[in-house]
């Protein structure tokens, strides 16, 4: 051995997991990433009973509920509710989200997988609106509101039914 050269005896050493002179590549299996959701589980249902033809006789009992006026407050109605919020000016764009959502809602009521998407989509605004973003509607800008509403209402449903048969965008 000359007097330049180094040995290093690693014989003893210990990293508590891999240890090699090189790379070293693992592969993990991503468990959550191969979950189907339920929303993914209803859609493939929605597929097989459009491929079947497969129609509903009648509205889920749990989709009916939403079709009745309720209020938390008294205020009925899309415009006196904006015209409550402060947001009158936002009307126009309002009511043509909600024709946007009637109009989806009819077209795919006739498919019961279709309706307890509608269901699972309305229920989880519903429990968000409610229970996160109303409490704060007093303390809060518009601008807040509607990024509450946006980060937890829409961008969500978007990313569940956005690119499905369902076409679910950020306005309806």
């Amino acid at each position: 051995m000359t007097a330049n050269s180094t040995t290093v005896d690693q014989s003893g050493a210990s990293a508590g997991r891999d240890m090699a002179a090189r790379d070293i590549n693992h592969t993990y299996k991503n468990i959550a990433a191969n979950r189907v959701s339920a929303i993914e589980k209803l859609l493939q249902k929605l597929e097989l009973e459009i491929e079947r033809n497969q129609v509903a006789r009648d509205t889920i009992d749990r989709l009916k509920r939403f079709y009745s006026q309720r209020s938390h407050d008294g205020v009925r109605g899309l415009r006196a509710k904006l015209s409550v919020s402060g947001r009158e000016d936002s009307y126009s764009d309002a009511i043509e989200m909600k024709e946007m959502f009637v109009k989806l809602l009819e077209r795919w009521s006739h498919y019961y997988s279709a309706q307890q998407i509608i269901v699972y989509l309305l229920a989880r605004a519903e429990r968000q609106f409610n229970d996160i973003i109303l409490p704060q509607i007093s303390t809060c800008g518009v601008v807040e509101i509607n990024k509450f509403m946006n980060e937890l209402i829409v961008i969500p449903t978007v990313e569940d039914c956005g690119a499905s048969v369902l076409e679910v965008d950020h306005n309806t």
